[in-house]
């Protein structure tokens, strides 16, 4: 695993400006000062004798690197040291947009392959499709290729031109495009669409310059179509900027309520951040879903929406970051992820996970049927006197386990890329209706398509894994068809933690009465008081 990469997808970064540069002594600190110069020459004479010695000739860049990794990581998991193309994408993916040939690539088995295409960007435009394969990206073959190092190839200045060389199903030749990179939009909030004619469902992917106000437009636009409660996904969202999640609690919560408080080194100089006085809460119930892949911004929205009783939590217990990294440029084209702070939730809760029995642990925490049982930490309480927990990520206070797929059938997902393929092949030859499920005659085809490629099964295999199968292959037509939401629509009616967060909202509708109405005998209290004085 990489590790620099993986980090940089779970972060809650504060943005800042600072430049790096070689420790100068400073007066009045002269022992200190000497420890750290010859700590300085150590390590340049160490690198001078591996250059020197070493059997095969390293790159300067590449220990310099690896030194800078490996004192960062001597402190905590997420301070990082973010080189040019790392640093250039986190930036992007702050901004919201970045220039590309707008297609939604994965690797495969069989290679890069376009999963979808960004309506009006230039792969649209040309002509490429989902199921095409990427063979070569200027002239270079993508055999052996990342997805990450494919898309750094794919993106570049605003204007410029990638040749893309494709492989097509029912062609024999490959096809090759001239794209002009154009501006791409990452937009944080996925998907937005209605559940039932009165629930409405957000997915936000991570948190970035543009979260709150996409967040804001997708509620007014779910209103606008009957929306009387929400259901908000966070799950699989690894962070982002803490700007961000300040944004959406801010729209969440009621007036003056605290979201966070940030601690410096040793807990001094606690920053707290509250929504301010004049707010009014947005009163419809609300329902958040977590994983273990919720981290960091996300768990601060998820904390703040428990603490304060505003909305539900679903799922299983998140990933538990709770550290803030302030990110400093170098030359302005590298970064330094410094962690500079903890965060605490509005009941006083640290949800930061132990990192102090080595980084193998903490990137490769328990399975998620194990992290459903995992001990809890110290108790808290929330505004209406409900019981939370601290330490380890947030407890949900209801943990649903995610449903997991059949042996064969994960192996026809995710080692063949089975029911992608035939869903390809499916809408060439036959067509996908809107909404269409996969009836006996798709499975009928589909089953006689995997005897020709040869992927073997049993009677029984086939019989047993029917319903799963049929999920599948449904969610993958719908995807390319009719683009990636409305494949994942169809999954979420059979999402047992969608469906729970369904039947729990007349009991966030009951809590959100409880906590407006706390919060006007609160505010009659105070102003009785206000007038005795």
């Amino acid at each position: 695993m990489n590790m620099s990469r993986w980090v940089s997808k779970h972060w809650m970064w504060v943005l800042a400006t600072g430049t790096a540069c070689v420790y100068a002594p400073l007066a009045g600190h002269a022992s200190d000062d000497r420890a750290k110069q010859r700590n300085l020459e150590t390590l340049t004479e160490v690198m001078t004798l591996l250059q020197q010695k070493s059997v095969e000739p390293p790159k300067a860049q590449a220990l310099t690197h690896a030194a800078i990794q490996g004192m960062l990581h001597t402190l905590d998991p997420h301070s990082n040291y973010l080189d040019e193309s790392e640093f250039r994408m986190m930036r992007e993916d702050q901004r919201g947009s970045f220039f590309g040939i707008g297609s939604i690539i994965q690797q495969q088995a069989d290679g890069i392959v376009v999963v979808s295409t960004v309506r009006g960007g230039p792969s649209e435009k040309a002509g490429i499709r989902p199921g095409d394969t990427i063979r070569e990206i200027d002239g270079k073959s993508t055999e052996g290729m990342t997805n990450t190092q494919a898309v750094q190839r794919l993106r570049g200045d605003k204007g410029t031109v990638v040749e893309v060389t494709l492989r097509r199903a029912g062609f024999t030749e490959p096809l090759k495009f001239s794209l002009t990179r154009g501006e791409i939009p990452t937009n944080s909030v996925y998907y937005s669409f209605m559940l039932t004619p009165t629930t409405g469902f957000i997915l936000i992917k991570d948190f970035g310059e543009t979260t709150s106000e996409e967040f804001e437009r997708a509620v007014a636009n779910l209103k606008r179509q009957g929306m009387k409660e929400l259901v908000l996904d966070l799950r699989n969202n690894g962070g982002g900027v803490l700007d961000a999640a300040l944004g959406i609690c801010r729209q969440l919560l009621g007036p003056d309520q605290l979201i966070v408080t940030q601690k410096g080194r040793d807990g001094r100089d606690p920053v707290p951040t509250s929504t301010p006085k004049g707010a009014a809460i947005d009163p419809f119930p609300l329902v958040v879903l977590i994983n273990r892949g919720s981290a960091s911004a996300s768990e601060i929205v998820t904390g703040a929406v428990q603490d304060h009783d505003r909305g539900i939590v679903v799922g299983t217990t998140s990933w538990g970051k709770g550290l803030v990294q302030s990110v400093l440029s170098i030359n302005r084209t590298r970064g330094l992820a410094l962690t500079t702070a903890r965060y605490y939730t509005p009941s006083g809760r640290s949800i930061q996970r132990d990192y102090m029995h080595g980084l193998d642990d903490y990137y490769n925490p328990e399975e998620e049927g194990e992290v459903a049982k995992a001990p809890k930490g110290p108790d808290f309480k929330t505004d209406l006197g409900r019981t939370v927990f601290g330490g380890g990520g947030i407890t949900p206070d209801q943990v649903v386990e995610a449903a997991k797929l059949g042996k064969f059938t994960a192996e026809l997902r995710f080692r063949n890329s089975a029911f992608f393929k035939y869903a390809v092949l499916e809408k060439e030859k036959f067509g996908v209706r809107q909404g269409e499920v996969a009836d006996d005659a798709v499975m009928a085809r589909f089953k006689s398509w995997l005897q020709e490629q040869k992927i073997s099964m049993t009677d029984k295999e086939w019989t047993d894994n029917q319903a799963d199968m049929r999920d599948q292959l449904t969610y993958e037509m719908q995807n390319i068809a009719y683009g990636i939401e409305a494949g994942f629509k169809y999954l979420c009616e059979k999402d047992p933690q969608v469906r729970k967060a369904l039947e729990l909202l007349p009991e966030s509708e009951r809590m959100l009465q409880r906590r407006i109405a706390a919060d006007k005998l609160q505010d009659a209290k105070t102003t009785v008081a206000h007038k005795l004085d």
